[in-house]
């Protein structure tokens, strides 16, 4: 009796989950006349390479004022 309750609720499964969501390719903007307009999204992997030291430096190594002037 197992195997077959098992095996219909495997077979019901992606009924009940539905499809994936898919990521979204284009942005689209709501106009006040009731238009509307896509924006193209794209989508580029992640850089592998390190990024400078002047893009990111945390504000640590920036030159104080001294307020007791």
């Amino acid at each position: 009796m197992t195997g077959p309750v098992l095996a219909s609720i495997l077979v019901l499964l992606p009924l009940a989950v539905g499809p994936l969501p898919q990521p979204a390719r284009t942005i689209t903007a709501k106009l006040c006349n009731g238009g509307a307009v896509e924006i193209p999204i794209d989508r580029k992997p992640a850089r592998e390479e390190p990024c400078t030291v002047k893009a990111c430096h945390a504000g640590s190594c920036r030159k104080r004022f001294d307020l007791a002037q």
